[in-house]
């Protein structure tokens, strides 16, 4: 009896901290896309396993976006490949270049490179870490400062297990920067456009257990080709005294690539603000009340 009191003490300690929402990532076409309600409606026809894109019977997944650039460049009947958190919210969506590629090679992707698992024309993969502005916090985010965006190429064992074929580097980016990323010999590179971000509250100093959504970030990157449009060396933007104002930031224009021409295949080697949270107190209470309710039960 006693260790059953203990266990249920620890398990009602632990629970607040646990709210990270679902995230499930689908290929699918897209049926509607409405700016001015954010509406994004797509017919999946295939949930990504880990592994590989696993069939699914088709049913349309009734979502919402709020990327400009998304809506500005979308259309109805465009594959894509589509990451969803929370049941409710797209992330990340990409548009499917290499229709043949098992792993669904990407043109362009608005949103966060980190919900993406589809890689780009070109074999490219990014990923980023964010730098909190820790007097920022709203729940469980905060603004970021800053963001330290990774590339790499990728190639695919015979299983479909992901390897790394080459580190492209990395960049410190703020909000409105951007950054060309080219592997040398690629035919393809990267323009990676960080709009703005967030970042856990967890990684400040002193930071508490709180309990909210994990953080989302608003890219805009395209895989372009070398012949048709070379890099551009990257300028530093003037250090500020005080980090830029996130909250303030406006969406950049972004100059999308034309869908009508996908890029061919490349074969692979055989790789807004912070949404305001709930605060914890509530969640806490009744987290509390239920776990005493709970050990009452236990003593009778």
């Amino acid at each position: 009896m006693k260790f059953s009191i203990i266990l249920l003490i620890a398990m009602c300690i632990v629970m607040p901290a646990a709210a990270v929402e679902l995230e499930e990532t689908y290929l699918g076409k897209v049926t509607k896309a409405d700016q001015v309600s954010g509406a994004l409606d797509v017919k999946v026809s295939a949930q990504w396993d880990g592994k590989q894109f696993a069939p699914l019977d088709p049913v349309t997944i009734q979502g919402t976006s709020t990327f400009d650039a998304l809506f500005e460049n979308i259309k109805q009947g465009d594959e894509v490949v589509g990451t969803l958190m929370g049941g409710e919210k797209w992330i990340a969506i990409g548009l499917v270049g290499s229709k043949q590629s098992t792993q669904k090679q990407l043109l362009w992707m608005v949103g966060d490179p980190n919900a993406m698992v589809a890689p780009f024309v070109g074999n490219y993969k990014v990923t980023y870490t964010a730098d909190p502005k820790c007097d920022s916090c709203v729940g469980s985010v905060c603004y970021a400062n800053s963001v330290d965006v990774t590339t790499k190429t990728v190639g695919y064992d015979s299983n479909g297990k992901e390897y790394i074929v080459s580190d492209v580097g990395t960049e410190t980016l703020r909000p409105a920067e951007n950054w060309d990323a080219v592997e040398t010999g690629n035919q393809q590179y990267l323009k990676i456009l960080f709009i703005k971000g967030e970042a856990p509250a967890s990684a400040c100093p002193e930071s508490e257990m709180i309990m909210g959504p994990q953080p989302v970030s608003d890219f805009f990157i395209k895989s372009v080709s070398v012949a048709s449009a070379p890099p551009a060396t990257r300028t530093e933007s003037p250090v500020a005294t005080t980090p830029p104002v996130v909250e303030e930031t406006t969406a950049v224009p972004a100059t999308m690539p034309e869908t009508e021409t996908p890029v061919p295949e490349t074969t692979a080697p055989t790789t807004s603000a912070p949404t305001a949270t709930p605060t914890p107190g509530f969640g806490i209470m009744v987290a509390i009340l239920g776990c005493a309710a709970a050990l009452v039960v236990i003593r009778r």
